[in-house]
């Protein structure tokens, strides 16, 4: 009986890991539709981190929080578009300074709201809600609807951003501008207005996921934090073939790989050996490269994508 709570536990904490993951995956799934290549997603998602700690730090409201983070996020994803869309600069350096300023900037005013060696903390969590009834229904309730309300809202936006994508309008425009934004553009399409639009939707998305790392996951915000996630985000995009559902199964699988990794470390390894639980911690990583050498190969993307578009 002990087993299989760990068992159901285990899941849990797989699904719950892959929260952010999937919520920035499907954020740039949507742009790079549209032939956006945004490296700047780790940058956005530090934004949404920091803001959102200091939205909930500062009102000591966890939904302020939430909301200040995906403002963040917005605000951050922008400024990439400016700077891509009407500025017409590469997107992949574009993508690599808004991340060097994210960093900049979220340590500057880190360092101007709190003292010098300060280690500020939130005194609580967004954590599980229980949907009722559905709680209840042995295994999958415990596992599926016993979770974060990032988890919903992830598990939600997969369909809603499907559907967005392959079943509207808006879907087909942005498809088309993925694949020859000049064509679109003499077939009457408004690409910087399609570009836009995507890109306010991944900077809500993005700044979700950021910011559940400190109002959810953590309570403390390091510059660290984000750890990556963005550009195993932009993996994982690749390796669901820029389709919602893929990258459900590409979050799912870092997910529970980096649940492993903890549950190996805590349970099997132990705190006496440390070097080895480091180790454990890159496995993830390491995980998802394989996939993408498996999965990844001789896939095709968006024919623009990365691609400068000038109507002149």
């Amino acid at each position: 009986m002990m087993e299989w709570a760990l068992i159901l536990g285990f899941i849990a904490a797989g699904i719950r890991t892959a929260s952010p993951l999937l919520l920035a995956s499907l954020g740039e799934t949507v742009v790079q539709r549209g032939g956006i290549l945004n490296l700047g997603i780790e940058g956005a998602m530090l934004m949404g981190a920091f803001s959102g700690f200091m939205g909930a730090y500062l009102t000591g409201n966890l939904w302020v929080g939430l909301l200040t983070s995906i403002i963040a996020g917005v605000l951050t994803v922008l400024i990439f578009g400016f700077l891509v869309i009407r500025i017409n600069l590469d997107q992949v350096v574009s993508g690599l300074a808004i991340n060097l300023l994210a960093m900049g900037l979220c340590l500057y005013f880190f360092r101007i709201a709190f003292s010098q060696g300060a280690f500020p903390y939130l005194g609580d969590l967004i954590g599980p809600y229980a949907i009722p009834g559905l709680s209840q229904i042995p295994v999958l309730g415990e596992v599926l609807f016993n979770q974060t309300v990032f988890v919903y809202i992830g598990l939600i936006a997969v369909p809603l951003i499907y559907f967005l994508i392959f079943k509207t309008s808006f879907g087909l425009r942005l498809r088309s501008i993925g694949e020859d934004p000049v064509v679109a553009s003499y077939l009457g399409i408004n690409v910087s207005r399609i570009r836009y639009l995507s890109l306010i939707i991944e900077g809500a998305l993005v700044g979700m996921a950021g910011g559940l790392l400190t109002i959810s996951m953590f309570n403390v915000f390091d510059s660290r934090i984000v750890a990556a996630r963005g550009f195993v985000a932009v993996s994982i995009v690749i390796l669901g073939r820029w389709n919602p559902w893929g990258a459900l199964g590409g979050s799912l699988l870092f997910g529970f790989t980096e649940a492993l990794s903890l549950w190996i470390g805590t349970f099997l390894v132990g705190p006496a050996a440390p070097s080895v639980s480091l180790l454990l911690r890159m496995l993830p990583y390491v995980v998802t490269i394989l996939a993408l050498l498996v999965g990844g190969r001789k896939v095709r993307g968006p024919a623009a994508l990365g691609s400068p578009f000038s109507k002149e």
